[in-house]
């Protein structure tokens, strides 16, 4: 299974290291964007706009996947369009609505069949939250005035709670000292802004302008 997590910075310039990287590794010719994350947000389709200006640099083909929502997530039109791609990417928005939009989809299955063919699966803020093994139920400043910190599972291909923009999260002491408050049940993976770290099956690599944290239990 390849699956590549990036903190943010996903199609742009501050990532193009990274992105040369991964399709020199993996021999990328097409790459499918899926915004659905941010499917709530008026200008959701922004992502799609944004892969195709930055990947034009490299020559490489950006398929668009308009996925907004999980009518379109069992779209088989939809998702025919992941089926012959080498990379799939999720950008970001909200990771609870990303979740419920693919948990049990056509989309999802397909995709799952797909890494067994060993696409690269990539994800970036949201996009990459996903794929670890839990997400926060509540959005950060509803944890902040609430008792307890809540968490719902997520799709586990990473057996991590990821948290990105983690350097930037962590100035933010309060909120950081709630949430990890959290006991041992739990790996965790903070990924910094315009840093992405890799799995594949012969091991890791972390590669950008920043770290990853990792903890294990």
């Amino acid at each position: 299974m390849n699956i590549a997590l990036f903190g943010s910075g996903e199609f742009t310039d501050a990532v193009k290291s990274i992105d040369q990287y991964l399709i020199d590794t993996f021999s990328i010719k097409s790459l499918a964007v899926i915004p659905a994350a941010a499917g709530r947000e008026k200008d959701a389709r922004k992502w799609i706009d944004m892969a195709i200006s930055h990947y034009a640099a490299f020559d490489i083909k950006v398929v668009p996947v308009d996925i907004y929502n999980r009518i379109d997530a069992n779209n088989p039109d939809l998702v025919e369009l992941i089926t012959d791609v080498d990379c799939v990417f999720f950008s970001g928005g909200d990771p609870n609505y990303l979740f419920d939009v693919l948990n049990g989809s056509r989309l999802w299955h397909t995709l799952i069949n797909r890494l067994g063919d060993g696409v690269l699966l990539a994800g970036s803020s949201a996009g990459a939250m996903v794929l670890g093994s839990h997400i926060l139920k509540y959005p950060f400043r509803a944890i902040l005035s609430s008792k307890d910190v809540g968490w719902t599972k997520a799709f586990g291909l990473i057996d991590y709670v990821v948290f990105p923009h983690f350097d930037r999260f962590k100035q933010h002491q309060k909120l950081f000292q709630k949430i990890f408050s959290f006991n041992d049940t739990f790996q965790w993976l903070g990924i910094d802004e315009d840093t992405a770290i890799i799995f594949t099956p012969s091991g890791n690599k972390i590669l950008g302008r920043g770290e990853v944290e990792i903890h294990d239990r």
